[in-house]
């Protein structure tokens, strides 16, 4: 069962604290500005696993607004994403000096790390999904230029994407408990589409000619991160670059190309560990996602993960 909570039986003078409280324990620390001249109402309802740091909520809720302060923010061990899709009204969010609205149809993007206000002015009903910077900047190039825009929910991928945060908390329940992280992760993998696929943040301020081929190559190389002959000459020339260039391009991230490439491969073997529904052995996973040495991939996971693949899997079936 997702956890839940309502207003309807709370006395009317401890409703703000409380409420306020909820939101702070589901989302991270913001100050709310309730209506001052209506009583406040509101339902909460969060669906999560242990296993991942992504959940999904459904806020219904009087008036409301929500700010994130600088002090807010330095309370905090990690840094999160709030993705608000608003279903009964217009909600409307300002950040780094940018004001943004959104109608039902479309969803926005928040950064937890930066101060902002969100607000709207009537009764609404809204899924939130929160997931970790770490699950953008491992995806998107510069991820922060994402909280410019409302994407569309109406149509495509952004439309599966809002379907699929709908059928995830209808079929929460109906999952064994270990398979439950993998609606949420599905969830994010969509979302990750969409956003890639917006023309307006690959044409945007700050979307140089860097990053438009950076962009190419990413996507490149999690079409064909499972061919062993990956190589910086095979995907230079895929991309129509040259390896020189390839490799300038990744001098300004954190990781070497080698290095990337290896990090989507693990990732994507560490997702399959968790799959109970999948019964390939880890030197077949690790072969099926490009490694062709299993000492060498060992070494990588334990790296990557602090745990053998073998601990992982195990965890997931016992």
């Amino acid at each position: 069962m997702p956890q839940e909570l309502s207003t309807h039986s709370w006395a009317q003078p401890e409703r703000q604290a409380r409420w306020a409280e909820a939101i702070s324990d589901t989302y991270f620390a913001l100050s709310l500005e309730f209506a001052a001249d209506r009583p406040f109402d509101g339902q909460l309802q969060r669906w999560s696993t242990p296993s991942t740091a992504l959940s999904l909520s459904r806020l219904r809720s009087s008036e409301l607004g929500y700010s994130r302060s600088k002090a807010q923010i330095g309370q905090d061990h990690d840094a999160f994403y709030l993705v608000t899709v608003p279903r009964r009204a217009d909600v409307h969010f300002e950040q780094d000096g940018r004001q943004l609205s959104c109608s039902p149809g479309g969803f926005i993007v928040e950064r937890g790390d930066s101060p902002y206000r969100f607000h709207y002015g009537a009764d609404n009903d809204l899924w939130v999904l929160k997931l970790p910077e770490r699950a953008l900047k491992n995806h998107l190039r510069g991820p922060e230029r994402y909280t410019r825009y409302c994407f569309d929910a109406t149509q495509g991928l952004g439309r599966v994407f809002v379907e699929q945060l709908d059928l995830c908390a209808r079929h929460f329940d109906d999952c064994p408990p270990e398979a439950r992280h993998l609606l949420l992760e599905q969830s994010l993998s969509t979302l990750l589409l969409a956003l890639q696929q917006d023309e307006r943040v690959l044409g945007s301020e700050g979307s140089n000619l860097s990053t438009l081929h950076l962009t190419r190559v990413e996507r490149y190389v999690a079409q064909n991160l499972g061919d062993p002959d990956l190589s910086p000459q095979s995907i230079a020339s895929a991309c129509g670059l040259s390896v020189r260039y390839l490799h300038k391009l990744f001098a300004s991230t954190p990781f070497t190309l080698g290095e990337w490439v290896r990090q989507q491969r693990l990732e994507a073997v560490h997702r399959q560990l968790r799959d109970p529904q999948c019964h390939l052995s880890i030197g077949e996973l690790a072969f099926r996602w490009g490694f062709g040495d299993q000492a060498q991939f060992t070494r990588a996971f334990r790296q990557q993960f602090g745990c053998t693949a073998r601990e992982i899997r195990n965890s997931i079936t016992h």
